[in-house]
């Protein structure tokens, strides 16, 4: 049986092997294709100031500083410790807790505004019912000229859910996505070197215990 694991492991960690760097290029030439750049140095240092990044953000992607994607790593980098500073930033910049700087995070907030706001509307026109104050809200919060300030905020909050966090999350869905693979190669690469050396192993000791 170890003479024929011998044979089988190393066969079955080539073909991982094999495997695990197809995935790595797979990744590489997608990512090359979408020519995403890391930010600059320059830019980092830039952002930092104004903190669009953190320092902690900046130490992750300093070593990257300029180069395009090409890596799943680079590409799990960009994701958590760019596009997602810059949508916890707009969030902040916004008035949203920071609990709830997420995509139905957002939404939830901008619910409790528009609660706030038919009360407002409410108060100002105690003769409509709930149906037409409800109606006057809505109609309200989609006048960029509204009167009322909480209107004009729960739109910019609607805005920010769809430009911002709905596009980051896409691109991060992608960039993750591509991450997963990029790491599932990577533990094939490994395991296929392991299945190698323990086939080695058995194949070897089969044939010294034979001659003992």
């Amino acid at each position: 049986m170890a003479r024929v694991f011998g044979v089988v492991f190393p066969i079955v960690g080539a073909a991982a092997i094999v495997g695990g760097k197809f995935a790595e290029h797979f990744v590489a030439g997608q990512l090359r294709s979408e020519e995403i750049t890391m930010p600059g140095a320059e830019d980092i240092e830039r952002e930092v100031g104004i903190g669009l990044v953190s320092e902690q953000d900046a130490t992750r992607l300093r070593p990257h500083a300029g180069m395009t994607l090409s890596s799943g790593d680079q590409a799990r980098i960009y994701a958590d410790h760019y596009v997602l500073s810059h949508m916890i930033f707009a969030a902040e910049k916004a008035g949203v807790p920071r609990d709830k700087a997420t995509y139905a995070g957002v939404g939830d907030f901008a619910q409790e505004l528009t609660l706030e706001l038919r009360d407002e509307v409410r108060r100002d026109n105690p003769e409509l019912g709930p149906g037409e104050v409800n109606a006057l809200a809505r109609a309200e919060i989609n006048d960029p000229e509204s009167d009322y300030s909480l209107a004009r905020r729960i739109k910019s909050l609607h805005e920010l859910r769809a430009e911002n966090f709905f596009m980051g999350n896409s691109i991060r869905g992608m960039l993750l996505n591509a991450y997963g693979w990029w790491l599932l190669g990577q533990i094939a690469k490994w395991a296929g070197c392991g299945l190698i050396g323990l086939g080695a192993a058995l194949f070897g000791g089969s044939w010294l215990g034979r001659r003992d």
